[in-house]
């Protein structure tokens, strides 16, 4: 089945032929800081599988581990859509909001688990780990 999705202003849209090879979510200084709540979800595809139309922009940081960690958000409306990480090349991860539809979703693990601040729920059955 076909997951489709878009930017809020709808100047970026992408396709998804494929399912998910990775879902997760991530509580880490990164993450919480870059969304404005405690946590991001993705919903990892290998890259050929996503069809992305129009621009987006970048950010790039290294990761506590070293990594380079490359994410696109939308020059438009400035919503953050996809995530790549050098550790895993071909790889990219989709922000899972941005889905036209997202009910499929559901983390396979919790990542930074000890930085989640004590407001944001988790579901106890999702595998935990303390950092990445």
């Amino acid at each position: 089945m076909t997951k489709t999705g878009q930017c809020h202003c709808g100047a970026v849209t992408f396709e998804v032929d494929a399912e998910p090879v990775r879902m997760a979510q991530c509580h880490c200084e990164a993450c919480r800081r870059l969304t404005g709540t405690g946590h991001v979800v993705h919903a990892f595809f290998r890259r050929e599988d996503v069809k992305i139309s129009g621009t987006t922009k970048s950010h790039k940081s290294i990761s506590d581990a070293g990594n380079t960690r490359t994410r696109h958000f939308c020059p438009e409306c400035g919503s953050r859509l996809f995530a790549e990480n050098s550790k895993t090349p071909g790889a990219l991860g989709v922000s899972v909001g941005a889905f036209d539809n997202s009910e499929w979703f559901k983390p396979e693990v919790i990542l930074y688990y000890s930085q989640r601040p004590k407001w944001d729920p988790v579901d106890d059955t999702i595998e935990k780990h303390e950092f990445m």
